[in-house]
């Protein structure tokens, strides 16, 4: 009988559940560890391997600290709000969210992530993570509104957070504003067209440009203040229209770009912006929200950004101002959420300033523990590039609201109280009924909070910063946060910022930092849910985890992820996720032979063992001793090498093959050797089995409830303790054994010769006497008589001359 993971994993499932075995206990023994782990986004059909990889990861660590007798507060939330959210709602629904109430709009959003988070839930339970699920969270619940609303209102009271109307990022895909870190660049090669300005008095000036369809956002030219090709132009015309704008000197131009003399547009990029400000030229948005061209591009308006374009291309050939183009690599920014080209707005806009405080920031990140370390320097690369303040309004329906209301008369804005928490300012009154400043009516913020305003307080969301009344939470520092090495720049960044401006710099969110890689498909490119639409006739989606579990189980699909280094990209095969069932059946046969063997009345005392018993618990004290290292850095994978190595080889290639004859032909051996045999074969599989639980929970645990249970007592494996080593001495004679060993086994398969047929003779010619090694060489070979010869040329160490006679 095989390991039937369709029966035993849902069994142990309701194990688990029905007894808690995973609740927090705050008020137990033994010290906290605290995760903080990563919030998805609820869009069910979005699941894949790389998401099961990189929460296996963590959770292997979780459970190893757990069985170490930590307290472990181990929460699972859920990212719904933000625009991912409202996107997918809208396309599950075939639905614009403009055209339908917000309220109707809010009802279908709450629905679908409730429904999504049910499947997340169910994945997660059956691939074993080991969560509190009372624990559970949402982003959009009333304790994280009142925590990101909490937050707002303090900094905002702190000067932190300020509102105005200066130029913002802007997806006019989405129609909202963009932060710096909701913003990508990608690579490509662009057409920088050359277009002709003339002076007043018709002389002919050249700029080079990448976007022509920003003439009619032209504010100014600026040149280089030593560039002596244009000391003496200060005025000129816009191509196609009779404007005339000021040139202005900018020691930032490049000369040797282009023409060196740069077109200034409200706004093309951010040096447009920097600009703009620091000459206070004049603003003329020529593109609109909705990303198509404003009335200023007369006969273009209405057109996107591409059709006008083209257009002004053709009006300025026609008009002989141009002089063609070539081709220029380019840095294009990107709204990473819908891929949309990034556009520039004039808004009102909360934003909370990061300018200024960066050392602030680089003085926490260094004094956190970064697993990989290598990774600190995604964070140091992103506080040094730093540009813009955080923007924190989203022009959406689905989110948390700002926490204001304005003066329709002086605009002067007020702020919610923290004890009204949380409210939504479209459907709450104010705190007065009129404006302290002017009497004026009071109207409520349409804008909701940038999504990773709730996610950056996910540790004063554990630790019930927000004092929400039955709350189960835990302390600052938490232990550790786990996550994916792309939002560094995000949720761990922001989470920092966030800690430090509410609980000072000696604050820290956790102690250690855990970065995961991404899962990779087999061409070595990131899984997507475009990978989600491959699936075979039979409807299996190697992709999904759902699919792999129902196929192999999820500790096979476990042991893949737990072979990464952690930091690393993983490419995904599935013939890897049938390697770990191969794993699983393994161990579980080698349970069976366990039984099969059976127990000692009296097991004897260590000393007294035969040298491959004992050697065989040396070696599994170095394995414990190794996973335990790795493990106290993060590092699972070490662990899992180790132990596979000494499992498949050592215990199962090796030492297993030993011990049968000794049992079921005791007479032939020594006495007690068939018990010594028993017992240490019942005491390294409790062992392996514990050192395999973090990594195998189902398979681990159903043996151990078959098997030590009853012995024990108790209800589960996982919450026993982890093995240390117990000092078993090294058997320094063993490594002839194992070499005699291995090389009959090549004897065997170059004369075709079954490897579990007994031989009638072997004869070993050795550099040494073999002496008490005699039954040990018999039971490991299989052999009926053992005879030693001289060595025709003795060599020092384990290189021997061996005989086999096949008899």
């Amino acid at each position: 009988m095989s390991f039937d993971h369709r029966t035993e994993e849902p069994s142990l499932q309701r194990l688990w559940s029905d007894h808690d075995v995973y609740a927090f206990d705050p008020h137990g023994e033994g010290p906290v560890f605290a995760v903080d782990t990563p919030p998805p986004y609820v869009s069910a059909a979005h699941l894949h391997v790389g998401h099961a990889m990189s929460y296996t990861q963590a959770e292997i660590v979780v459970r190893w600290r757990r069985m170490r007798g930590e307290r472990v507060y181990y929460p699972m939330g859920f990212d719904d709000n933000g625009l991912p959210t409202e996107r997918y709602v809208e396309a599950a629904h075939k639905i614009d969210k403009s055209t339908i109430r917000r309220s109707e709009f809010r009802a279908l959003c709450l629905a679908e992530t409730q429904r999504g988070a049910a499947i997340y839930e169910t994945l997660w339970r059956s691939l074993g993570l080991s969560v509190d699920w009372s624990l559970r969270y949402s982003t959009i619940d009333a304790h994280s509104r009142r925590t990101a609303q909490r937050s707002f209102v303090e900094l905002a009271q702190q000067g932190h957070i300020v509102r105005d109307e200066a130029p913002v990022m802007w997806d006019p895909v989405a129609q909202c504003a963009l932060a710096q870190a909701d913003v990508i660049t990608m690579s490509r090669r662009q057409k920088l067209h050359r277009i002709r300005f003339t002076t007043p008095e018709g002389q002919g000036y050249d700029i080079a440009t990448t976007r022509p369809e920003l003439l009619f956002a032209c504010v100014a030219l600026h040149r280089h203040p030593d560039d002596p090709r244009y000391a003496e132009l200060t005025e000129a015309c816009v191509p196609l229209s009779d404007r005339r704008v000021p040139v202005l000197l900018d020691q930032a131009v490049d000369r040797d770009l282009g023409t060196g003399l740069l077109m200034t547009s409200t706004f093309g990029d951010a040096e447009d912006v920097r600009r703009w400000r620091r000459d206070e030229l004049p603003l003329r948005l020529a593109i609109g929200p909705d990303g198509r061209m404003t009335e200023l591009a007369r006969d273009l308006a209405g057109r996107t950004v591409d059709e006008a374009r083209a257009g002004v291309v053709r009006k300025l050939t026609a008009a002989g101002l141009s002089d063609g183009f070539t081709m220029l690599p380019q840095q294009v920014p990107r709204a990473e959420r819908t891929d949309a080209a990034v556009e520039w707005q004039v808004v009102p806009q909360w934003s909370l300033q990061l300018l200024g405080h960066e050392d602030r920031f680089r003085n926490a990140a260094a004094r956190l523990r970064w697993f990989p370390a290598h990774m600190k320097a995604r964070l140091d690369h992103w506080i040094d590039g730093l540009a813009w303040n955080w923007s924190l309004s989203r022009q959406r329906f689905y989110g948390v609201p700002i926490p204001a209301w304005f003066c329709t008369d002086c605009g002067t804005p007020m702020l919610a109280r923290i004890e009204d928490l949380p409210i939504d300012p479209l459907e709450d009154a104010p705190p007065c009924e009129a404006c302290p400043e002017c009497g004026g009516a009071l109207t409520g913020d349409p804008d909701v909070l940038d999504t990773w305003m709730t996610s950056s307080m996910t540790p004063q969301i554990h630790t019930n910063w927000a004092q929400s009344e039955g709350r189960r939470s835990t302390e600052l520092p938490l232990t550790v946060r786990v996550q994916a090495h792309e939002i560094i720049r995000t949720w761990l960044f922001y989470t920092l910022v966030k800690t430090t401006l509410h609980h000072g710099d000696e604050a820290l969110p956790w102690q250690d930092v855990m970065i995961s890689g991404w899962g990779l498909d087999e061409q070595g490119k990131k899984i997507s849910k475009r990978n989600l639409a491959k699936s075979d006739a039979d409807g299996f989606n190697r992709y999904n985890p759902a699919h792999l579990i129902e196929r192999y189980g999820a500790d096979a699909l476990r042991h893949w992820a737990a072979k990464s280094q952690l930091g690393h990209d993983l490419r995904f095969a599935e013939r890897d996720v049938k390697a770990g069932r191969r794993s699983v059946v393994k161990l579980w046969n080698a349970a069976r032979l366990a039984d099969q063997l059976g127990l000692p009345e009296t097991p004897p005392p260590l000393g007294d063992r035969p040298p491959e018993d004992r050697d065989l618990l040396h070696h599994l004290d170095q394995v414990i001793a190794t996973t335990n290292a790795g493990f106290e850095a993060y590092d699972y994978a070490r662990g899992l090498a180790a132990l596979d190595r000494f499992f498949f080889g050592r215990f199962c290639d090796d030492w297993l093959e030993t011990i049968k004859t000794r049992v079921y032909q005791a007479d032939r051996f020594a006495p007690g050797s068939a018990a010594s045999a028993q017992a240490t074969c019942d005491e390294a599989l409790r062992t392996i089995l514990a050192l395999y639980a973090p990594y195998l929970p189902f398979v681990t645990d159903s043996i151990w409830q078959r098997r030590y249970r009853e012995r024990e007592g108790g209800l589960t494996l996982h919450t026993t303790r982890f093995p240390m080593p117990a000092g078993h001495p090294e058997v320094p004679e063993m490594a002839a054994v194992w070499a005699v060993l291995r090389a009959v086994r090549t004897a065997r398969t170059q004369a075709r010769f079954p490897q579990s047929r007994p031989l009638a003779r072997l004869v070993v010619e050795a550099p040494r006497p073999l002496g008490d090694l005699h039954p040990t060489l018999l039971a490991a070979t299989r052999a009926e008589r053992l005879e030693e010869g001289p060595a025709e040329h003795p060599v020092e160490g384990t290189q021997w001359r061996i005989t086999v006679t096949l008899e």
